[in-house]
């Protein structure tokens, strides 16, 4: 299915949800690689390239709120944004590179045509046991269409370098449990903030570099998610249909497999949809990243 028939249909589903409900808000999560060049240090016309192609994908998607992760240049996504007819930043995190004070290059956004009550990001904290916790997350409190609040992280998990050891592998496995202890503390301190205030309903979403196929046998996140009561809108979904991420096609190491996620709590348990570059791996074709986005219909019980 091309991409202009998965927005269709994307269309098509928001329409039939809306008999359910007034105001369905379609979400969308994406680690766009890079952006804008798709690589660090990427030349101009690099750059140029992706935004294009990336605005196009978005331009077809037409979400109400975008999780955007790995992007390098704060100006360039807000222009990408603004091409959104009704769309704005909500956050742009600024987390730093290890051991420095200069910005990094992989951050977590939120983008929304929804009014804010408010947005911000925050770093995951070190511990005892692992110092060296990077990047974080970006929350925003939007106002539903229908009422309430949409309470929205935006997430980018520790990738899987360092993990070709059993000691490597469980420092992985530990570092990503920790951020998700972290990201439900902070849930938890939300719910305290908006007491008496009306939560439509939560959604983390980005990309967590696991999955739950057994692929990662030690790291339990998407799990811990599920126990702390989120729905996992991919349980049902054959694996086949929610490969997101994709190696290039000269790099046969590794096979392409699910590493993103939208996570739900309070909204009707519906499945995301992947939204596969049918072009991907035909010779001179680049893809807009090497993820794919993440679709999912938020629609309130």
């Amino acid at each position: 299915m091309n991409r202009i028939l998965q927005s269709a249909f994307f269309a098509l589903s928001l329409s039939a949800a809306m008999t359910a409900s007034a105001e369905p808000v379609r979400a969308l999560s994406w680690n766009i690689e890079w952006f804008p060049g798709g690589r660090p240090n990427a030349k101009q016309d690099e750059k140029d390239k992706q935004f294009a192609a990336v605005q196009a994908e978005l331009e077809k998607l037409k979400p109400d709120i975008l999780l955007a992760q790995e992007v390098s240049d704060e100006v360039a996504f807000e222009k990408l944004v603004a091409t959104m007819p009704g769309m704005k930043v909500d956050v742009f995190s600024r987390f730093p590179e290890p051991d420095s004070d200069k910005l990094g290059l992989q951050q977590c956004c939120i983008a929304s045509n929804l009014k804010a009550d408010s947005a911000f990001f925050e770093p995951f904290k070190p511990t005892a046991n692992l110092p060296n916790l990077r990047r974080g997350f970006a929350f925003a409190a939007l106002f539903h269409p229908d009422g309430g609040l949409i309470m929205v992280y935006s997430v980018h998990l520790k990738s899987n370098g360092g993990s070709n050891t059993p000691e490597g592998e469980q420092d992985v496995a530990n570092t990503r449990a920790e951020s998700v202890r972290q990201i439900l503390a902070h849930k938890a301190e939300m719910e305290k903030r908006f007491a008496g205030r009306k939560i439509a309903g939560w959604l983390i979403g980005g990309d967590f570099n696991t999955n739950h196929d057994g692929q990662f046998p030690k790291c339990t996140v998407v799990a811990d998610l599920v126990k702390a009561g989120f729905h996992n809108s991919w349980d049902s979904t054959p694996k086949d249909q929610r490969l997101t991420w994709h190696n290039p096609p000269w790099d046969k190491k590794f096979k392409p497999t699910t590493f993103d996620y939208m996570m739900t709590m309070g909204f009707r348990e519906k499945q995301a949809k992947a939204m596969p570059d049918p072009l991907r791996g035909k010779q001179g074709h680049e893809p807009a990243s090497d993820h794919d986005p993440v679709g999912l219909l938020l629609e309130v019980k």
